[in-house]
């Protein structure tokens, strides 16, 4: 997408931001009302809202920006003038997916007995907003929910979630889940305050469904899940977080060269 906005850039709009902005991850419906449930708390006044993919995604990029300006509007009926929302940047990093969820599938599915692109994947879309929000109101807030309307997703999983917490947290980073423990999607709807269908509205991505079977049940072990958070999503998430931090344009090499050391 010609939105999309390399990290110089990025860099030159943070700088001229206060310090006190927190990232809104900006995606599907549960990332907009998180950002509209997270506007309640009085120390959050000013977000900058972040739209970042994967190279799975497809189709609907278009609606981003009609998404935007109704929560936008939302916002305003709700606070005025007394809440900011900043306009809406566009970051990702395919390298960094393409490391963490599809160079080492083979070597995954050995040591653990699993592998799905899903936790890793929202384990990047995180990183990438942490490492911006360190340089501005260390806050990034996220739409994770862990049940959804009782259908469970691996990637919202508790521990799961309590992972991607953990490595933000590595850098100094919040990662709020204002969603968290809402079940019903009729909250969501009411946060949102317009029409917007669940899995409506917004791109695809190739690997959706992917954990579950054709009716659509899901089937996890439990321990086999929280052994590749534990000994594979967060390990390599510091490691290549921390590397983005000192070398901002790392290349695909320089993080496979940097993940040479780990022993899982």
């Amino acid at each position: 997408m010609d939105q999309v906005k390399n990290i110089s850039s990025i860099n030159r709009i943070i700088k001229e931001l206060p310090n006190d902005v927190v990232i809104g991850e900006f995606a599907g419906r549960d990332s907009v009302a998180a950002i509209i449930k997270a506007l309640e708390d009085e120390s959050i006044n000013r977000i900058l809202p972040v739209a970042s993919f994967s190279p799975t995604e497809y189709g609907d990029f278009k609606s981003l920006e009609s998404n935007y300006s109704m929560m936008v509007d939302r916002i305003r009926d709700l606070y005025g003038s007394k809440k900011v929302i900043f306009p809406l940047i566009y970051h990702s990093n395919f390298d960094l997916w393409s490391v963490i969820n599809g160079r080492f599938v083979d070597k995954i599915i050995r040591k653990f007995g699993f592998y799905s692109p899903c936790i890793g994947c929202h384990a990047y879309l995180h990183l990438i907003r942490a490492v911006i929000a360190a340089k501005l109101g260390k806050k990034v807030i996220c739409g994770e929910r862990e049940s959804h309307d009782g259908r469970v997703k691996i990637n919202q999983l508790p521990d799961s979630i309590d992972t991607y917490i953990k490595i933000a947290r590595h850098f100094d980073v919040g990662l709020l889940t204002p969603l968290r423990h809402m079940e019903d999607g009729t909250e969501v709807e009411d946060l949102i305050g317009w029409n917007w269908e669940e899995g409506k509205d917004h791109q695809s991505c190739s690997f959706s469904g992917n954990y579950s079977d054709i009716k659509g049940n899901v089937t996890y072990d439990e321990n086999k899940i929280k052994a590749y958070l534990d000994n594979y999503i967060y390990p390599v998430c510091i490691i290549l977080g921390e590397l983005i931090i000192q070398n901002e344009n790392a290349t695909k090499k320089e993080m496979m060269n940097k993940l040479s050391s780990l022993t899982w």
